[in-house]
């Protein structure tokens, strides 16, 4: 413990009890693996502590550790597909995936484009505001709306185009 920062490790500990299940799902809907979730959720308890006394407000550090994951979890993602391109040979990219699976609704989310899955996640999974998303991201409210309109309609047509008992739609709804 530093004895030049008193309390640091008792809000901290409260902090990580508070926030830490959350920070883990959240990065889970991002990469879609339990085991990176919980490596990057530590990371980014691990990057507020280094920077604990730099925060202004403390009370803004589980927005911080958010959007710590969020930006891990990117950083993650894109190493993952660049790994995955140079192991990837033809015969790989030609295969279907499997349909069964398609309805599990995380495949489903590891598909969306990364914005458009990480406000679906901090909206709905993570249950922030509009406002709060936009904050995490660093993009405006309109933004995190449409991009969150347009996942959940992706997400919709392919949970629906593998589920029978749903609905199909036969033409696009336009909006006003």
């Amino acid at each position: 413990m530093d004895p030049g920062r008193p309390g640091r490790a008792a809000d901290l500990s409260r902090l990580f009890e508070a926030h830490y299940a959350d920070v883990v799902r959240i990065a889970f809907y991002l990469t879609g693996n339990w085991a990176v979730a919980e490596e990057l959720a530590q990371e980014a308890f691990l990057r507020l502590w280094r920077r604990w006394g730099g925060l202004r407000d403390h009370a803004r550090a589980a927005g911080y550790l958010r959007a710590t994951v969020v930006n891990l979890s990117r950083s993650s993602l894109r190493r993952r597909l660049v790994e995955l391109r140079h192991q990837r040979g033809l015969a790989e990219e030609a295969r279907e995936p499997d349909p069964i699976a398609r309805l599990d609704i995380a495949r489903a989310l590891a598909r969306l484009p990364a914005r458009k899955r990480a406000c679906v996640v901090l909206r709905h999974l993570a249950d922030l505001s509009v406002e709060e998303t936009a904050a995490v991201l660093g993009i405006s409210t309109g933004s995190v709306k449409s991009q969150t309109h347009k996942a959940m309609r992706l997400l919709e047509a392919a949970l629906s185009d593998h589920d029978h008992r749903l609905p199909r739609r036969t033409e696009e709804v336009r909006e006003p």
